[in-house]
């Protein structure tokens, strides 16, 4: 398949070259030509993951948009959620109406994506489709190389117009086998654990985070956190069950710290211990790290929203919200929150009916004003 990589972080690296490991034939673009120069001197990236490894060879890397999205059937950006207002822009009068643009994961993206290209009067793909989390634990190991010590084992994958997740569905499942059907992009994001465990493991480790390098999995993961992470868990699940959306919820507690049913959680039996094992995750973590930016600012807000509409209460959610809005001195309202992207005022029904039919629904054109 012809596929072009969006972004250089850690997983569009790993993306890049796990998928040309595979047979695709792979381009990748990244903004920065200094940070893509070790790459094109080296022909390669190289990678270190469960299934794959070795030297994988692009089509092409590139700093043109429009050289790498050419003939590109599937268009995968594994950015964070905080750039998809930028990639939206950037991909205004570049798509063809025939490709599948991808987010891993999404928070919702690929509603944002597609109405901010409506907005620019601008093509549509085929269809957006995004993940509930990362196909791959990565962290770049060096300028051109990166390291994937988990893969995920369940992937759940929604499609913005559901009403096209037959075609969609079956391109992404050719990259990622282990991708697993949603209803609709909404009940994809809900499966996000991202919000669910690193809000609470940076709130609860602040001092250690605040003393320089800490690994917050390996070293932060202690009783109180976990008391955490379990109440904005079984929140989520709560939003989850009162929109309507079934199972698998992917509960942290069974399905990630309990080994037992590990097998039916997204990473998989023994996920924690090998990122753990892997130390990739000792890093210096600030309050611009991704694990707020995007987790707390765009997923709590997220996930306290499908609370309203599930017509359940989100106290822990809300609580961390307005913590990190104190220790960081900004409004954390708004973000990924339903109300605030034009959906507040939908039912629960209305909700699932408008994720179904997309911009070929009677409600598109409210949105998008």
């Amino acid at each position: 398949m012809n596929l072009c990589v969006v972004g250089g972080s850690n997983g569009g690296y790993a993306t890049a070259a796990d998928l040309a490991l595979a047979g695709h034939r792979v381009r990748l673009w990244r903004r920065a030509a200094a940070e893509l120069a070790p790459v094109l001197k080296a022909g390669a990236i190289t990678l270190a993951a469960e299934q794959r490894q070795g030297a994988a060879r692009l089509d092409l890397a590139t700093t043109d948009l429009g050289e790498a999205l050419a003939g590109a059937e599937v268009v995968i950006v594994p950015l964070p959620a905080t750039s998809h207002e930028d990639i939206a822009q950037r991909l205004v009068g570049r798509l063809t109406g025939k490709e599948i643009v991808l987010l891993t994961p999404g928070t919702l993206g690929s509603y944002v994506i597609a109405r901010a290209l409506a907005r620019a009067g601008a093509a549509l793909p085929f269809a957006f489709a995004e993940t509930g989390t990362l196909p791959f634990l990565a962290r770049k190991t060096g300028p051109a190389a990166v390291a994937a010590p988990v893969r995920a084992a369940n992937l759940p994958v929604g499609v913005f117009p559901a009403s096209r997740s037959k075609a969609a569905l079956e391109r992404v499942a050719a990259l990622f086998p282990a991708a697993r059907p949603c209803v609709d992009a909404l009940d994809a994001a809900l499966t996000n654990v991202g919000p669910v465990i690193h809000p609470p493991l940076v709130l609860v480790n602040a001092a250690s985070i605040d003393a320089g390098r800490f690994d917050v999995h390996a070293a932060g993961t202690s009783a109180s956190a976990r008391k955490l992470i379990d109440a904005v868990d079984a929140e989520r699940i709560a939003a989850r069950r009162g929109i309507g959306y079934p199972a698998p919820h992917y509960d942290m507690a069974t399905t990630y710290y309990d080994d037992a049913r590990a097998a039916e959680g997204l990473y998989g039996a023994g996920a924690r211990e090998k990122l753990v094992a892997s130390g990739l995750w000792s890093e210096t973590v600030t309050y611009e790290h991704r694990y707020v930016t995007e987790d707390a600012a765009l997923g709590l807000t997220l996930l306290e929203s499908a609370g309203r509409t599930g017509g359940v209460a989100t106290p822990a959610i809300s609580a961390l919200l307005g913590v990190f809005g104190a220790l960081l001195g900004r409004d954390m309202t708004g973000g990924r929150a339903l109300d605030h992207l034009g959906l507040g005022d939908l039912t629960r029904r209305e909700v699932v009916t408008f994720f179904h039919d997309g911009w070929e629904g009677h409600k598109w054109s409210r949105v998008i004003r």
